[in-house]
């Protein structure tokens, strides 16, 4: 090799060297490129039904992924949907108050009620009068037996005397004996029945009266009171408690609906499925990831600044980035987080000097419409 030729290539090296040395203190953070990513699955799992999808395919937001069987959650929302139907018709009978027909009955009962209380008033005073007369009825004729057994008395004592003169036969002693003592079983008679007419009048007085009289009244005010109800209509706490509960009802259709679409795994966003493995006839649990979905919208890198450059990055600042992956490619970044506390740097930074100072973690999301930028791969970031 001549010497001009072996100088030029000496400067060549030199200036490639230069430039690269240049190129990594333009460059001085790095980190591994990652894409968004979202672990799918179900809240309420069961057995597998289908699988849409394998792991490399491309999904649209939305699009399935995999079913269950939704038979025990579409029989749940009919229950609830039922008994919101339920729930609603109590709640619009009652807002809209009684009905006239309603109205008539109750008045109509009412007024029956009064008809038997007022009935019951006139009978028990006729009840009570009737005892009375009879009361007084059998004193009269206790009265009058005393009498006669006083008569009777007067004559046997007189028959008896005279019988003792010779002035009468024994005949007509014993006769007016045997009318005396007629007179006083008859007087002992008439006394209970007077007593026994007595104590039914104050039976009839104190007992059967007033019980059939209050309980005709207690009716008739129950009834009046049924008849007020009905003509006001439904109370304020009954037509709230009422809608409550079609609040609640309304609320579990709701809650079983979800549950129901829940049967249908979809993709969160557009993107890329990274990992699935599911077969109809699986048994899956609820909760349990099923599918990972890689997004398709720009990744990011994650990297680490040392507290004597945070300051130069700053939120929604443009930064240059460099993949390793595409050499000689530009691509710009925006600043999307930076850590308020500050860390140690992480365990795979080699120097003692660098593990040893502290840093603070930023997030730069990279602008790849073209989506040429691999998770994985790691790429530099320029300071600003």
């Amino acid at each position: 090799m001549t010497a001009p030729r072996a100088f030029r290539l000496i400067l060549i090296l030199i200036a490639c060297a230069v430039a690269a040395c240049a190129r990594s203190d333009r460059f001085p953070f790095s980190g591994t490129v990652i894409r968004d990513s979202a672990l799918v699955g179900s809240t309420v799992g069961g057995r597998v039904t289908s699988v849409r999808v394998s792991a490399g395919d491309s999904v649209r937001a939305g699009q399935v992924l995999v079913t269950f069987d939704d038979a025990d959650e579409r029989a749940a929302v009919a229950a609830a949907q039922a008994q919101a139907r339920q729930a609603a018709a109590n709640y619009d009978d009652l807002a809209a108050g009684p009905l006239q027909s309603e109205i008539a009955q109750a008045e109509a009962e009412a007024a029956g009620s009064q008809a038997v209380y007022e009935q019951a008033l006139r009978g028990n005073r006729g009840r009570v009068a009737s005892a009375r007369a009879s009361a007084r009825a059998a004193a009269d004729a206790y009265r009058q037996a005393a009498a006669q057994a006083d008569l009777a008395e007067k004559t046997a004592r007189r028959q008896t005397s005279l019988y003792a003169q010779g002035a009468v036969s024994a005949q007509t002693a014993d006769e007016a004996v045997a009318g005396y003592r007629s007179a006083v079983a008859a007087m002992g008679a008439a006394r209970a029945r007077m007593q026994d007419a007595r104590a039914q009048a104050s039976i009839v007085e104190r007992a059967d009266v007033p019980e059939q009289t209050n309980a005709a009244a207690q009716s008739y005010q129950a009834a009046l009171a049924r008849a007020a109800t009905v003509r006001a209509g439904t109370r304020p706490q009954t037509l709230t408690a009422a809608r409550f509960a079609l609040q609640a009802a309304q609320a579990q259709v709701a809650a079983q609906s979800a549950r129901l679409e829940q049967c249908v795994v979809r993709a969160p966003a557009d993107g890329t499925i990274s990992a699935i493995d599911l077969r109809p006839g699986d048994i899956v649990a609820p909760n349990v990831g099923i599918a990972t979905v890689e997004e398709r919208r720009n990744p990011y890198v994650r990297i680490y600044v040392d507290q004597a450059n945070i300051g130069r990055f700053s939120l929604r600042a443009k930064v240059d980035v460099q993949s390793d992956a595409l050499p000689g490619r530009a691509l710009t970044g925006t600043i999307e987080q930076i850590d308020s506390d500050a860390q140690f740097t992480p365990r795979d930074v080699e120097t003692p000097e660098d593990r040893a100072s502290l840093t603070f973690g930023v997030k730069v999301r990279i602008d790849d419409q073209g989506g040429v930028v691999r998770a994985g791969t790691t790429a530099s970031v320029a300071l600003p």
